[in-house]
């Protein structure tokens, strides 16, 4: 009884002395936390617990539903590689069929370049087919809905929006070079075949950096205007208008240049017959995707694993609303209820999302405890990579974090292994603020740095 005694005593002075080394932080960031005057207009939500034993640390409007952006990330990433797996390749394959049709089966693949194309049809060459009666995309691996619900009209235009489909190709980007020619206007030259215009009001000031880019879907989505003053030539990532005629385009061309002939129907949509034959494919891994997503915050390849991963799952073509069921049903296996968020894509640019700081830390320490964390971890940006590359230079090694930005939103989670000892779940929202997102990052800073006992 005495040594029980004695074991009591010393669990309880080492809880005591666990928070303890954390109750100087608490009370650091409650005072700066009310020093700060950012919440006399903003929402300011953040949830910390401590990962290992996913006890709540300091919470602050932790159920309230707000805009996770880029953060949501995390979360559907984890819940796509648990269909795919890490071994997971995409996969663009050529098959014959026995009336000598071809078919293209498309994996909706981000990775995807013209160059690979190229080399897949020069080796259809080498193989002696130079001659196809028609040729067939099956393009039923996810849906046609290349801008998810949410997502606003000017994301159109935005090349770190680029649509997603199936038709996958060269980032979904066309890239046009702003150079000096001998006029005020600087000329604009489009790295690629593809039939689009570039009107360049473009001129080269020295004063300030402005450019604005426009195109009007509604009458020609194949005619893009550039306006503004830049201080200096530049290239410019435009997203492509229409995945579909992309992809035809180039591989159109790539058939007249290799001399290969299709005398009936072409582009057509069919699936693969069972009795075709693999002629060739290519393959790349995902393994080079994930630390894209989850570091650099790509926002197409995260949407199309979204998709993809449902697709697998359930075999069938895949969609947002078919990965949604996938989302939750992954989360509610592992103890989570989801009933209490709302998903409508992969990336976190819908406005529609909705999620609490409070469960996204709770997912956390559980993702924390999962067998195949490290893995994913590993995966995630420290201080220096991604879009931490000029953040908490100090602490790497001791952070891993995925950040979000939309307009007047910014947010940040992950994981912050603290002087203590602990490593803590870490979620901090900031939303419909009027300051310059500098200002609303270094506020985060500071409250990982006090997390950190710093």
């Amino acid at each position: 009884m005495k040594n029980l005694f004695k074991s009591l005593i010393v669990i309880m002075l080492f809880i005591f002395s666990v928070n303890s080394s954390f109750a100087f932080s608490v009370g650091k960031l409650e005072k700066y936390l009310k020093k700060s005057n950012l919440q006399d207009t903003a929402t300011v939500a953040i949830s910390i617990r401590n990962a290992d034993s996913n006890s709540v640390v300091y919470e602050q409007n932790q159920n309230k539903l707000l805009h996770p952006a880029s953060t949501l990330k995390l979360f559907t990433t984890y819940a796509s590689m648990d269909s795919l797996g890490y071994d997971y390749f995409f996969k663009t394959q050529f098959y014959k069929d026995s009336a000598n049709n071809l078919y293209i089966k498309l994996g909706a693949d981000p990775l995807l370049t013209t160059v690979q194309l190229k080399q897949a049809f020069s080796e259809l060459k080498k193989q002696g087919f130079t001659n196809f009666k028609n040729l067939y995309f099956d393009d039923s691996i996810i849906d046609k809905k290349e801008f998810p619900q949410g997502w606003m009209w000017d994301d159109d235009i935005s090349p770190y929006t680029p649509k997603v489909s199936s038709y996958n190709l060269d980032g979904n980007i066309l890239r046009v070079n702003l150079t000096k020619n001998s006029g005020e206007l600087l000329s604009a030259e489009v790295k690629s075949a593809f039939p689009i215009s570039v009107i360049s009001n473009v001129k080269l000031g020295s004063k300030y950096d402005y450019l604005e880019v426009n195109r009007y879907n509604w009458s020609n989505p194949d005619v893009v205007e550039l306006y503004g003053n830049i201080t200096s030539p530049r290239t410019v990532n435009i997203p492509i208008s229409s995945m579909r005629r992309y992809y035809i385009h180039n591989v159109q061309k790539i058939l007249e240049d290799n001399r290969i002939n299709i005398s009936g129907t072409k582009y057509a949509s069919k699936l693969v017959p069972e009795n075709a034959v693999l002629l060739t494919e290519i393959s790349n891994p995902i393994t080079t995707v994930i630390p894209q997503i989850l570091q650099n915050s790509n926002n197409l390849m995260a949407e199309s694993i979204y998709k993809i991963a449902a697709g697998k799952k359930y075999s069938a073509t895949g969609s947002d609303e078919l990965a949604s069921v996938m989302f939750k049903e992954f989360y509610n296996k592992n103890g989570v209820e989801t009933d209490n968020i709302v998903i409508k894509d992969g990336c976190g640019v819908s406005r529609n999302n909705l999620f609490s700081v409070n469960w996204m830390s709770n997912v956390l320490s559980k993702l924390y405890k999962m067998d195949n964390f490290e893995q994913f971890k590993d995966n995630m940006a420290q201080s220096g990579d991604g879009t931490l590359n000029n953040r908490l230079y100090d602490l790497r090694g001791e952070v891993w974090l995925k950040t979000g930005s939309l307009s007047n939103i910014s947010t940040i989670a992950g994981y912050v292994k603290s002087q203590d000892g602990h490593t803590y779940s870490v979620v901090i929202f900031t939303q419909n603020f009027l300051e310059e997102q500098p200002k609303i990052k270094e506020f985060e800073n500071d409250i990982i740095n006090i997390i950190y006992n710093r």
